[in-house]
This record gives structure tokens, sequence and C-alpha cells, in this order.
């Protein structure tokens, strides 16, 4: 295996010195704009101008939000009382729509603030009032539904509630792919809401095996939710499943197929077809995450598979092929696994 390793990094070296990979091209979109665009142009048809108070009211709420990614939580606490003293003054028509934001905001706070209960409790009264809004002509707020069950699962894994999260993740994942619904603390989803916009679902698809993959990272030394448990409870089925129609799923699925490998193939067989993975110029910036949960997994079975003389430098030839071609889409360096 050390010799198989050690071929890993040269190969890996050679591909850094050939012309930069992939950094952009026309696959890669503004979900969020769209997503905005969208839900404004819903609401200025059944408001008309009073649709401006409501973005004001909004933007707001999203200020708090920011401060609690500051982790600034007594700023937050304020910028949140003093956006919902304005909620009297919204104009008939735009309330529940400031109402599903206020409810989001609020459990991001108590999220920082380690309030499980509550942050949930407000997360899933969002999910029952936008599920009521898609139905009035909001239909892409579905695609937000979809990011709120994906923060209550940020919030069962800070509180150490693993097997809840993994569950959740998986049933949205599923639901992400094959339209059925099944533990999402609600029972109105519909899927045909869900294909509406098919490039927004697309995005939604990702994002969540993203998240699926990042946790997979910061675990895989875990004694119980490892490599082999995040095989079988996601990536052996969804591969199995997943209809590759799109370039979004043709790239999902390969990344599928090189992680399944590992146990299905063996570690040599993983080493190659990461590099396949890799120096694939049709795989666009915005799935680096996933090189990087590829690249981590490389670095975790190097150190298991050889001496710390041999893996040190493998380890080395990694890192270094990732500061040049693992980004972000505005370029900044991913952060690998230590």
């Amino acid at each position: 295996m050390t010799t198989t390793l050690q071929a890993f990094a040269d190969k890996l070296t050679a591909l850094q010195q050939q012309a930069p990979l992939l950094t952009d091209g026309p696959r890669t979109y503004n979900g969020q704009a769209l997503f905005a665009a969208l839900l404004n142009n819903e609401l200025r048809a059944q408001v008309g101008d009073a649709h401006r108070q409501s973005d004001y009211v909004i933007a707001e709420y999203f200020k708090a939000v920011m401060l609690c990614r500051e982790n600034n939580l007594a700023a937050a606490l304020t910028q949140l009382q003093r956006t919902d003293a304005l909620a009297p003054t919204l104009p008939a028509g735009t309330e529940d729509f400031a109402q599903l934001f206020k409810l989001s905001a609020w459990g991001n706070y108590y999220y920082k603030t380690r309030e499980a209960d509550r942050a949930i409790a407000l997360l899933c009264e969002g999910l029952v009032l936008s599920a009521s809004l898609e139905r009035r002509g909001f239909g892409a707020f579905i695609y937000r539904r979809i990011e709120q069950l994906q923060n209550i699962g940020n919030i069962l894994f800070k509180v150490q509630r693993d097997d809840e999260a993994h569950e959740l993740l998986r049933n949205v994942l599923t639901f992400m792919h094959t339209g059925h619904a099944k533990g999402l603390f609600i029972d109105d989803w519909e899927a045909a809401t869900l294909t509406h916009t098919r490039i927004l679902q697309e995005g939604a698809l990702h994002a969540v095996l993203r998240q699926i993959a990042h946790q997979n990272t910061l675990y895989q030394e875990h004694p119980q939710y490892n490599h082999d448990f995040y095989y079988r409870f996601f990536f052996q089925n969804f591969a199995r499943e997943l209809e590759t129609d799109t370039y979004n799923r043709v790239i999902l699925y390969n990344w599928a197929y090189v992680k399944n490998s590992y146990l299905e193939q063996g570690p040599a067989a993983f080493l190659e077809n990461t590099l396949a993975f890799l120096a694939d110029d049709a795989v666009a910036v915005n799935y680096n995450n996933l090189k990087v949960n590829l690249l981590s997994q490389v670095i975790w079975c190097s150190r298991q598979q050889a001496p710390a003389e041999v893996h040190q430098p493998i380890i080395g030839a990694i890192r270094s092929f990732a500061r040049q071609h693992i980004t972000d889409p505005e370029g900044r360096a991913l952060q690998l696994a230590a």
C-alpha cells in the first residue's frame, strides 16, 4: 500500500504541474439571485409596491443573522427585538412573508445560544408557514425549506444528537432526488413543487450532499460515524438510486462512485478514482468541496496505511495540490482536514 500511496502522490504532483484546472464555467450560476427574483416577482404581483416595506423588514432580520454569524449575540438580540417592533407596520398581504424570515432569524439566534429545542421549534413553525405560502404562489420557498432542514441538522449535530441529524439528512437527500418525503418534521411536501424550477432543485441537491460530505470529513476518525457508516447510511444507496439526467447529477454520481470504491473495490482503486475525479476538467469549481472530502479521505487513508516517514511527504503533496487547485468560486483556499 505504501507504494500505491507514493504513486498517488507522484501523479498528483504531475497533475499540479499541468495547466490550471477548471476554475469557472457556464455550469455555475447564482442560485440565490434566481431564488430572490422569483420571490420578489411573485410578491410584487400580489401586493404591488407594498413589497418594499416587507423587503426592508426582512433586510433588518438579516442584519441580526449576520451579527449571529459574527457571534455578537448581544447586538443580535437587540437587532431582533428592534425589528420585531416593525411588524405591526407591515402592509396587508406581506405579514406572513416577513414572519417567515423572523422565525428563521430567531431560530438562528437560539442555535447560537445552544437552545436547540427552541431553535428547532421555530424552524418547524417556519416549515408550516412556508408550505402555506407555497400554496399561495410562492413555490420557490420549498428550496428555502430544504435549507431550513439542513439548519435543523446542523443544530442537532451541534448538540450531539447525531442519530437524529443523520436520519434527517438521509431523509432530505432522498426527497431531493426521488421526491419521496418522510421524516421531514411536517407532512406537507409536494414533489411537483420541488421540480418546478429544476436549476434550484439541482442546487439544493448539491448543497445537501455537500453538507453530508462535510460532516463525513469531520467524523472520519469517529468510532461510530466513520467512513463505513457513511457508505452504508448514505452513499451506497444514493449511487444506486440517483438518475443521472443532468450535468449536476452526473458529477454527484461520479463523486459517490469514487467514495463507494474505497469499500467496494479497495483503497488502491479509491486512489485511482480520486485522481480521475480531480483531473476531470468538466467538474466545475463549485464542486471543489467534494474534492476536499476526497483528499481528506486520502490523508486519512495514508495515515492508516503508511508509517509517518512515508505518509508525511504524501500529505505534503496533497496539501500543495490543494493550495493551488482547491478553492471556492471566489478563489479562496478551502480547508482540508487536519
